[in-house]
């Protein structure tokens, strides 16, 4: 609101502790170098950007300005390349079937949490309170599988 724009992706930027960023960065790289190798540092930085302020905004509108971590990107990644695996199996993006599912268990497994946490504030006076970016980190799997669909980001020939 106050003209300052790189509010919209610097919470990707701050974690919570040393395991968050640790957690994350780990996924980075499993995820993004084969991306990287493949589409080139430009468009991955876009990439990156277009995910980033995207699922900010998203995890912003549903909860408020208290999130943080790289974690909407990486679940971008993870969409994009299981996207690409399937619209372009000659690219060899190499995401195997556990990696995707220990994705979505996980995923699943904070969506239980956040929902746990939210019926015991209501039903209990006990204070249950999780920060997990659900909607960061399912409209970044589902953004990335969107972006994994465009012919923009297909392998390109290295000269």
């Amino acid at each position: 609101r106050e003209g300052e724009v790189w509010r919209l992706f610097s919470p990707s930027l701050l974690h919570g502790g040393f395991l968050h960023i640790l957690f994350n960065m780990i996924w980075l790289w499993v995820l993004g170098r084969p991306i990287e190798e493949r589409i080139g540092t430009l468009r991955t930085i876009l990439f990156t950007l277009f995910i980033g302020i995207s699922t900010n905004t998203i995890q912003y509108l549903s909860s408020g300005p208290l999130f943080l971590g790289y974690s909407g990107i990486v679940m971008g990644l993870a969409g994009f390349t299981w996207m690409r695996e399937r619209v372009a199996p000659w690219e060899g993006y190499p995401l195997n079937r556990s990696t995707s599912i220990f994705l979505a268990v996980f995923v699943l497994a904070m969506f239980g949490l956040q929902m746990a946490s939210f019926l015991i504030q209501i039903f209990t006076n006990l204070p249950f309170v999780l920060n997990i970016a659900n909607a960061a980190h399912i409209g970044g799997g589902l953004l990335g599988a969107l972006l994994g669909r465009f012919s923009f980001f297909s392998l390109r020939p290295k000269r």
